[in-house]
């Protein structure tokens, strides 16, 4: 296997999320640099590594799939009580059988196991079992996935594992809670190494926190870091961001969590193993295959209908409208405004939505959205939604091309939502013309299907008449 590429994976911040923990390893630093250090037990790799001349000890996890390596003392030390008397530390013994647990549950999902590394000795650990490095991150970060050789340039990677060796002044509510949630983030890191690398922030950190939540829904790493995306859904769900603004990547899970509440678990698995097939591609553009291939639906389809499933997150979750955990969610975040609403230039970008929230109690208040002059809008959605403070009471739709107009009978709403939505997996924004009123009694709807959540998921709605003016479980 050659060694001619070394990534990190684990990228980005959790930004001073709720639980007060810090960032994963970020990159910033130079590959080369990287490649030439080598592992955390040579005096020569970058830090976190073990200091020279401290003594490092290993063991293998009960399942026999994984080397972990630990020091008793100094910086890197792990807490070294052992009440039952083995020999290791258990907090050693909890690591080990966390990660035999995450790897057993994943591949009973049906994911494939990262591939052994050379084995040998030295920095290599020893034998081909993948390592767990436990060293001390100082605070600045709680783990990272590198990956450190690929049987071609970006399929079928290897790597191995540093994890912080303690948790100490972390914001974890306990070592097994840290472990378990590091854990079932950072091998999965590991797991898409071994189809692909290089598919984007968004896809990577999105699926790995989806895979935990998978793993273990009492970690809540989902629900901690649903504002992220909920807070700023006008971002491009397709474009990598950069900067302060990394966390929407692990806020990006809940599309993921979407797909796989509406169309079951393995849409996301079938993602990464087309990966394999059409190793260029961008992950949109996987989705959309297996979308349209094993579904019947596609990227547009999907995304429409999780930007409606949005709409009841938070106080506004109801249990058998959207999201099985929707109340655990933040809510999202919406533009409020006053009723008349004339924005002449609305930029709703690829794979976003646009949440404005107008006033409720009228008999009705209507929407209409006219795309800009040469603009093509055939994935472009108009949802309007009476709510109140504690549910979503019915939505409207109409969905492009041409002029979108859509009503909803709003007496008994405390506040409209009115979603412009971009169903597009690529391309630029596109602009147009929103207007919202209130509508008096005697006037008639312009067009919509009217439908109240109940138990039905929302994904049944009809079709929207459109007006226009021109054509659980953990594996242990």
């Amino acid at each position: 296997m050659r060694l001619s590429l070394l990534l990190l994976l684990i990228l980005g911040a959790r930004c001073g999320g709720p639980d007060g923990n810090p960032p994963h390893e970020a990159l910033g630093r130079e590959l080369g640099a990287e490649l030439q250090g080598g592992r955390p037990t040579e005096a020569t790799a970058a830090p976190p590594r073990f200091a020279p001349g401290e003594q490092v000890e290993s063991v293998v996890s009960p399942g026999g799939l994984f080397r972990l390596h630990f020091s008793r003392s100094g910086a890197n030390a792990v807490p070294v009580a052992d009440a039952d008397g083995n020999g290791v530390p258990d907090s050693v013994d909890t690591v080990a059988r966390t990660y035999d647990a995450v790897a057993v549950f994943y591949s009973g999902m049906g994911y494939r196991l990262p591939p052994g590394d050379s084995g040998g000795t030295g920095e290599h650990g020893g034998d081909e079992r993948f390592d767990v490095y436990l060293v001390d991150f100082a605070g600045r970060a709680d783990g990272a996935f590198r990956v450190e050789g690929c049987l071609t340039a970006d399929l079928g990677c290897s790597g191995y594992m540093l994890q912080e060796n303690d948790f100490a002044g972390y914001g974890y509510p306990s070592y097994e809670h840290a472990v378990a949630t590091l854990a079932s983030h950072e091998f999965f890191h590991a797991v898409q190494a071994a189809y692909r690398t290089g598919l984007g922030r968004v896809a990577e950190e999105g699926t790995a926190v989806w895979a935990s939540e998978q793993f273990e829904p009492e970690l809540d790493d989902l629900e901690r870091v649903s504002p992220a995306y909920l807070s700023q859904a006008d971002r491009s769900l397709v474009v990598d961001p950069d900067g302060p603004a990394q966390s929407f990547s692990y806020g990006a899970s809940l599309f993921f969590q979407f797909l796989s509440e509406r169309l079951g678990e393995g849409v996301v698995l079938s993602m990464w193993e087309e990966s394999v097939h059409a190793p260029s591609a961008r992950w949109p553009a996987l989705l959309e295959t297996v979308l349209r291939r094993d579904w019947g639906m596609d990227f547009d389809t999907a995304f429409r209908e999780f930007a409606q499933w949005n709409l009841a997150t938070g106080a506004r979750a109801r249990e058998g409208s959207g999201y099985a955990r929707g109340a655990d969610y933040s809510g999202l975040v919406l533009a409020a405004r006053d009723l008349p609403v004339d924005e002449p230039s609305v930029r709703v970008a690829a794979a976003s939505t646009r949440y404005f929230e107008v006033p409720g109690g009228t008999e009705s208040v209507s929407a209409s959205f006219d795309p800009r002059e040469g603009t093509e809008s055939a994935a472009i959605h108009l949802l309007v939604a009476a709510v109140n403070e504690h549910e979503v009471l019915r939505v409207v739709r109409a969905d492009g091309p041409g002029i979108l107009s859509a009503q909803v009978s709003a007496r008994d709403a405390t506040h409209v939502v009115v979603a412009m939505v971009n169903g597009r997996p690529e391309g630029d924004g596109r602009y147009g013309r929103l207007r919202i009123s209130s509508m008096t009694p005697h006037e008639e709807p312009s067009g919509g299907c009217q439908t109240a959540p109940g138990a039905l998921p929302w994904a049944l709605l009809l079709t929207a008449t459109v007006w226009r003016r021109s054509p659980r479980r953990r594996t242990t």
